[in-house]
This record gives structure tokens, C-alpha cells and sequence, in this order.
């Protein structure tokens, strides 16, 4: 489980986690207000960087917020309250991509800016263009793996498929990386030279 991206959450952490879905279970509003505290910057960044409208983006993360409200007690404790929130997240950003009728980057800078790795606004800009033009499975691996920082354990979790699927998908991603940014970054700098 992670607090922030590539931030292991500590075991008390965890517990109290599961102790707030428990509370959710039970319908405390003040638990599900504080899990939603606690979720509501982690999705928002993570579905940003996922639907190209903010609106859209928004929207979806209620209703995953709505889900877990009214679903709270089909949570069986088998993974992680993080992985179990970022699952239903996963199919409805799934759902609201393909509605969109396209998966794409966002290019603007404000979008959980913490999250990014580090490297130039032209560099972040380029991992956005190439990530763009991912599949959604393989675009969904990377968004997870280095963005929000689960494990293939955790991302097959909230996928709902095996780690080995995790891992092809993974490697698929990463060799097509291989291929766009390069390509891409050739085409920046020829088009910087063409503007000098």
C-alpha cells in the first residue's frame, strides 16, 4: 500500500485504512469523509494524468468514491485498501477513456505535479506525448507502476488479472518507449532548430 506515489504507506498506516473501510462498512460518514481526505488527491492526480478532461476526471473520481461507499462490504481484505480503491478507479477510468473515444496525456504542468519524475518541462512533456500513444493496458502499468508506485502484485490486484499479464504488459510498454521517446525527442529538436 502507498501513501503517495512510490511512497510505501507504514503498517499503521495500512490498519488504519481498514479500520476506516470497516467504519465505511458500518456507514460512518465521518470514516468515509476522512478515507475520501485521504484518497482524493492520490485519484485526482492519478485519473488527471489518465482522462484529458478535468471534468471528466472529477466525475469519474466520485463515482469511485460512490462505489466504495455503497460496496464498502464486498471488500474481503484479500489486498490492500489501497489496491482495492485503485481497482475500481482502474475500470472506470477504463470505462470513461473508451467513452472518450481516445486515451491521451494530459500536456499541461499542473496536472500532480509532485507525482512527475524529475526532469525538465520539456522532458515531462515528451513522457506525456509517448505515454499518449500507449494502449490503455500498457499506459495503465506504467501510470501505476511508476506515478502511484504498487507493486505488479498490487497492479494485477486492481487489474483483476495475473502478475505475469502485469509483466508482459509492462515489457511491451517499456520496449514501445524505447521506440517513441527517441522519436519524438529527434522530432523536438529538429523542431527547435527549425524555429532558431
Amino acid at each position: 500500500m502507498h501513501t503517495k506515489a512510490g511512497n510505501p504507506a507504514s503498517p499503521r498506516t495500512a490498519a488504519k485504512e481498514r479500520e476506516l473501510l470497516d467504519a465505511v462498512r458500518r456507514r460512518d460518514r465521518r470514516a468515509f469523509a476522512e478515507l475520501y481526505h485521504i484518497y482524493h488527491p492520490r485519484l485526482h492526480g492519478y485519473l488527471r494524468r489518465i482522462l484529458s478532461n478535468t471534468a471528466i476526471a472529477e466525475e469519474v473520481l466520485v463515482d469511485v468514491m460512490f462505489v466504495v461507499w455503497k460496496d464498502a462490504r464486498k471488500f474481503r481484505g484479500a489486498a490492500a485498501v489501497s489496491s482495492w480503491i485503485f481497482g475500481i478507479a482502474y475500470r472506470k477510468a477504463m470505462t470513461a477513456a473508451r467513452k472518450e473515444g481516445r486515451y491521451e496525456a494530459l500536456l499541461d504542468h499542473g496536472a500532480d505535479a509532485e507525482a512527475m519524475p524529475a526532469g525538465s518541462a520539456q522532458d515531462l512533456d515528451l513522457i506525456r506525448v509517448a505515454l499518449a500513444q500507449l494502449s490503455p493496458d500498457h499506459r495503465q502499468v506504467v501510470e501505476l507502476t511508476y506515478y502511484c508506485g504498487f507493486s505488479y502484485k498490487e497492479i494485477a490486484e486492481i487489474a483483476g488479472c495475473p502478475v505475469n499479464t502485469v509483466k508482459t504488459r509492462m515489457f511491451h510498454a517499456r520496449r514501445r518507449l524505447r521506440i517513441l521517446l527517441p522519436a519524438l525527442a529527434g522530432a523536438d529538436k529538429e523542431q527547435n532548430r527549425e524555429q532558431v
